[in-house]
């Protein structure tokens, strides 16, 4: 990507894209986070203000399905990138909730910007999307552990974030009790990844003992 117009105008772009609100509830793990519709009323504007069109297209390739995430700019040049879906259940159902969960971070990817991270109190009711999202998942963590694998990875990289970012050790000494039910469920789906958090949560107490706050 050569083009100095298109760069510019992406530099530009992102100078005037908002923070995506996190208007949506996972309600399995009770954390929100921010729908497609947040961070496309937070990021398009600036792109289309800045001469970019966003397009989404979905393809397959040797590698399995995938959306493409492309701004094409008015002179000619364009930034894609692909993020290739692993749905978890079979079907149109499953590979439509894996292609909402794509286009949200592929365009968070291009776009180069994050959720807000304080939680949203103001109420507000969950949208299409959301609800769609909510029965897929409903669907697929039917189950021994009634969690999918890959929502126990997500889950327990929520849990390793929190320990990281905790300051001081009485910070550290309240997640347990914060994610007490979240760990049940990983403790139960996955033996080797709860072990990983304890000992990470351990190795991080030490830390925070010796001064060490990053």
């Amino acid at each position: 990507m050569n083009n100095k117009e298109a760069i510019a105008a992406l530099a530009l772009a992102q100078s005037q894209m908002k923070t995506p609100h996190k208007d949506a509830t996972n309600p399995h793990f009770r954390n929100r986070y921010a729908s497609l519709k947040s961070c496309i009323k937070a990021i398009k504007p600036a792109l289309n203000k800045n001469g970019f069109a966003l397009i989404q297209a979905a393809g397959k390739d040797e590698q399995g399905h995938y959306i493409q995430t492309t701004f094409e700019h008015t002179s000619g040049g364009m930034f894609s990138s692909k993020f290739y879906m692993e749905p978890d259940k079979r079907g149109m159902q499953g590979l439509g909730s894996a292609a909402t969960y794509a286009k949200r971070y592929g365009l968070l990817g291009l776009a180069g910007i994050e959720p807000d991270e304080e939680a949203d109190d103001d109420g507000n009711q969950a949208d299409a999307e959301q609800e769609h999202d909510d029965a897929v998942r409903a669907e697929r963590n039917e189950g021994s552990t009634g969690t999918s694998e890959r929502d126990l990875e997500i889950l327990a990289e929520r849990i390793k974030e929190k320990i990281k970012d905790a300051k001081q050790t009485w910070q550290l000494k309240k997640i347990p009790e914060e994610f007490v039910r979240e760990f049940e469920a990983i403790q139960k789906g996955s033996g080797n990844l709860a072990q990983e958090i304890m000992a990470y949560h351990k190795t991080r107490w030490v830390q925070l003992n010796d001064g060490i706050r990053r």
